[in-house]
């Protein structure tokens, strides 16, 4: 007898009754737990299959609810049993339970997931994301408009709903969304997604979705991409301290911008310790002013900045910073002027041997020139 067990997720499961034994397919691999029913068999006088609608008396939604329920079955139909003594009984009982707890990590150990977990990890500024999913692939079928329906909610991944964590308060799609954990949900159209964050993680699939929990929904574009993605893929691209994350599978993938908090906090250090000199630290003034000079941003800052650590200290990687703020500023004057300071602060250097000191000496004579050229234009 064939048994048909409707999946989850749009997915079909087929189960096989041969013999007081049951094996079925669950979440891709083959898993024979329900043999405890051979031992069940000569104690239930009903059949196995649901009479009402066909289905096996053990089709549930999740692997453990099934073990739940095969262990409700055995107690339900060995404690009245007149006919088996209380000894026999025990050791189905023993014998039942031993099954139900070794199966699942025998059968997960011999056929591997055909959509094993994913997880990536990355820092963005000072937050951290990660994304925990499930990675199904295509195995020769057409994906999105098929397996995936068009206009139809998907987990955006297979088996557990797809997570997303920030460590930190971020925005998105200008809300913003507090640190924590969230179910990420899509619904895919040809050429426009809706992308959706919701509170509820403990989701299979679909199953449960109550919309009223979203915290954001919006439309993003879809487009083709030049290479096919065979599995689901969950990238996210570092754009300096912000971030993209890129969903792709098939040959179709959407991007979501996320924007993280770190210049602001950067920023609000700026003001609250180095503008106002709280800090005694001319490294640290040095090391904003990189921070914004590579960033190019606040490049006004960036000067008084570095003034404020050559003040303090007359080092010379401080001279060599300013000299390319003010280059990217193309204040080509002052910093041909900053040049020749540092060509003379160098010269003094006891650290350095005569070749250190040319060699230092010829590149800002180079970069002196270029910088005259452009006084000349």
């Amino acid at each position: 007898m064939i048994i048909v067990i409707p999946g989850i997720g749009g997915f079909v499961k087929t189960a096989k009754y041969t013999n007081k034994l049951i094996c079925f397919i669950y979440s891709n691999k083959l898993v024979c737990t329900l043999v405890v029913l051979q031992y069940l068999q000569p104690l239930i006088n009903q059949p196995i299959i649901n009479s009402n609608n066909g289905s096996s008396l053990l089709e549930t939604q999740s692997f453990s609810q099934q073990l739940t329920l095969a262990k409700k079955l055995i107690i339900a139909y060995t404690t009245p049993l007149k006919t088996h003594s209380s000894t026999h009984n025990m050791k189905t009982l023993l014998t039942i339970a031993f099954l139900i707890t070794t199966t699942q990590s025998f059968a997960q150990s011999i056929f591997p997931g055909l959509s094993p977990k994913g997880r990536i990890e990355q820092t963005i500024g000072n937050t951290n994301i990660t994304v925990d999913y499930e990675r199904p692939a295509a195995r020769g079928r057409k994906v999105f408009g098929e397996l995936i329906r068009y206009n139809n909610l998907w987990r955006t991944g297979a088996g557990n709903c797809t997570k997303i964590t920030f460590d930190k308060a971020v925005t998105i799609n200008n809300k913003t969304i507090n640190k924590g954990t969230y179910s990420l949900f899509t619904i895919p159209n040809t050429n426009e997604w809706t992308v959706i964050l919701n509170t509820d993680t403990t989701l299979y699939g679909t199953s449960g979705y109550d919309e009223k929990k979203d915290v954001i929904r919006f439309k993003v574009k879809a487009k083709s991409t030049d290479r096919h993605y065979e599995s689901l893929t969950i990238d996210i691209d570092v754009v300096p301290n912000n971030a993209v994350i890129y969903i792709a599978w098939e040959k179709t993938q959407i991007s979501l911008p996320v924007e993280t908090e770190s210049d602001k906090v950067v920023n609000d250090f700026v003001q609250q310790n180095l503008l106002t000199d709280k800090s005694t630290d001319p490294d640290e003034y040095a090391t904003a002013a990189e921070y914004y000079f590579y960033l190019d941003k606040n490049l006004d800052w960036a000067i008084i900045l570095v003034d404020k650590a050559i003040k303090m200290k007359n080092d010379a990687w401080y001279y060599r910073q300013k000299v390319d703020i003010l280059e990217k500023q193309m204040k080509y004057p002052e910093a041909i002027d900053c040049a020749n300071l540092a060509i003379s602060l160098n010269q003094q250097r006891s650290d350095w041997d005569l070749k250190a000191k040319e060699q230092s000496e010829a590149q800002y004579k180079k970069r002196i020139e270029f910088f005259r050229s452009k006084v000349k234009k």
